[in-house]
């Protein structure tokens, strides 16, 4: 068995393509699949499922699948201990992230940590909180970041800093009243209010929020129900109502003048932003280093 027939099965799996998997590794599809033949044969079963549009691995290749992820990351954790790596660190990061984190916090920690390892590719994909935690346990996504907990067994979760919603109004609106629960309340109750979908880690936020002060979802009067705090933070800016949201998202629209932003106090407002991993995964040494310098930056918020 060698490394290379790993690294074929292993990008096979994540991109469920022959043809993306050898435009990825710059080779021919021939020798790709010459690979994976030698590979199956060695391990005495088949491991992938040739559709016409999709290739799917069979039970077989999704056991395989976890053995050989690890000993490709503990050749690369080997290499970096015997001083390959350093600066000269390479690999790709597929990350899998809600809303306000794949918008308005991993693209700063991105742009920051190529300065230092430019050689590590990104591909940053994003769901709401629900959608994370339900496709991250696919080959393609190697690490989440949420705005929510999750209790599966699946994946570990780590805290990575806090986050807080704040109330937006259109620029023409002004909030009268003061800036406890109560009186935001009552503000809200007869205004058009947009809300986030089902799965959101704002929405759950917002829930945990009306409901330790006595009000339903239902009492609020939703017009609109959007699937991105941008598309929201749009849309009143536009006069189509209010909402909550992010602080770090609102705060891009307030500087461009767009939005006016009311700080609610209350400590249910607050939630925090997790890492979240798949269980018994091992990183390689350019996701150790990406993960260490999340949780470093963002602990300074």
């Amino acid at each position: 068995m060698e490394f290379k027939q790993l690294e074929a099965f292993v990008q096979i799996s994540k991109l469920q393509s022959f043809s993306k998997a050898s435009e990825a590794l710059f080779l021919t599809q021939p020798a790709l699949s010459s690979q994976i033949n030698a590979l199956e044969k060695e391990i005495g079963t088949q491991l992938f499922i040739r559709s016409t549009k999709k290739v799917f691995p069979t039970k077989a290749g999704i056991n395989f699948y976890g053995y050989a992820q690890k000993m490709l990351a503990l050749r690369d954790q080997s290499l970096c201990e015997m001083g390959k790596y350093s600066k000269e660190c390479a690999g790709e990061i597929n990350i899998l992230a809600s809303s306000v984190p794949s918008q308005y916090m991993l693209p700063h920690l991105i742009a920051d940590f190529n300065k230092e390892y430019p050689n590590i590719i990104f591909r940053l994909y994003q769901r709401d909180s629900g959608g994370v935690f339900e496709e991250l346990i696919q080959y393609q996504y190697d690490m989440g970041f949420v705005g929510t907990e999750n209790e599966s067994y699946r994946y570990i979760l780590s805290s990575l800093c806090e986050d807080r919603l704040v109330l937006i109004l259109p620029k023409d609106m002004k909030y009268t009243g003061k800036q406890d629960a109560a009186d935001a309340l009552r503000f809200i109750a007869d205004k058009n209010f947009i809300m986030r979908e089902q799965g959101s880690g704002t929405r759950e936020a917002l829930k945990g929020f009306l409901g330790k002060n006595g009000v339903l979802e239902k009492d609020l009067k939703a017009i609109a129900y959007f699937s991105s705090t941008q598309g929201i933070m749009e849309a009143v800016s536009q006069g189509l109502g209010i909402s909550f949201v992010s602080k770090v998202a609102a705060k891009v629209y307030e500087n461009m003048n767009r939005i006016n932003i009311v700080e609610i106090e209350s400590e249910h407002l607050s939630r925090e932003i997790f890492y979240v991993q798949k269980k018994d995964m091992i990183l390689t040494p350019a996701q150790e280093l990406f993960v260490g310098f999340a949780k470093k930056m963002l602990s300074k918020c």
